[in-house]
């Protein structure tokens, strides 16, 4: 997929900004060492933020559920086996990827094994970046100052991937990944946004499929500034 550059910042920084889509981006962006910012709005962006924010220890991406299982056993102590597919829990996991199941009671302390239908396969392919964050609307802000003292630092470009499902387009993605570029690059934030949200394919199956309160929350911008960032192969604070 094609990255989309953007190089003028207001504030003068001279580090390039760019957006990518899908597995396929995300390979690109870290072969080519950049800051990575994966976007994964309904859910699993707003689920691993919230589970951070709420004081999981760590959360462990895993591509299949074999390899989630796999993990669990290897790690054991303290280990919540969470993940989805078509956005139902799968059997016999503790938690599914809604964002409102990984309460403080629940998540504190805890090695979270996390696998969904599409964000886990793209960090996959993302994990070689120097430096790799995770972003959604609840923490835009907050992720976006994050890349850009990073870029401001290190002098490498930034690329924000707009996720997908099952490698096509999600407009909800790409939503989010331009909001927290226009953060990067202090331009204004355009208005309407839980609306275009609501409005996705995406937020109407989860509607359909009763996490319509899902929706709601993944839908609000920066209440949180919990940035999950990537090191010692897991995302932490």
């Amino acid at each position: 997929m094609s990255l989309i550059p953007e190089k003028k910042n207001q504030d003068g920084g001279d580090f390039e900004v760019h957006l990518a889509f899908g597995t396929r981006g995300a390979l690109r962006a870290a072969q080519k060492k950049h800051i990575i910012v994966l976007v994964d709005t309904l859910r699993a962006s707003t689920t691993i933020t919230t589970a951070l924010d709420n004081g999981a220890k760590k959360i462990i991406t895993a591509a299949t559920v074999e390899e989630a299982k796999k993990l669990a056993q290897e790690i054991r102590d303290k280990v919540v086996l969470a993940g989805e597919r078509q956005g139902f829990k799968i059997q016999n996991f503790q938690l599914g990827n809604s964002p409102l199941e990984y309460k403080p009671e629940i998540v504190k302390g805890k090695i979270i094994i996390l696998t969904t239908t599409n964000l886990t396969r793209v960090a996959n392919n993302a994990r070689a970046a120097p430096h790799l964050f995770i972003g959604c609307l609840i923490n835009a802000k907050s992720v976006a100052q994050k890349a850009k003292r990073m870029a401001l630092n290190t002098r490498r470009p930034i690329t924000i991937i707009h996720v997908g499902r099952l490698d096509e387009y999600a407009p909800e993605d790409y939503i989010a990944a331009q909001i927290i570029k226009k953060y990067i690059q202090n331009s204004p934030i355009p208005k309407n946004i839980t609306q275009k949200i609501y409005n996705t394919p995406n937020a109407q199956y989860l509607t359909q499929i009763g996490f319509q309160k899902d929706v709601q929350y993944c839908s609000q911008l920066n209440i949180t500034t919990t940035v999950p960032t990537y090191k010692n192969q897991a995302f932490q604070k």
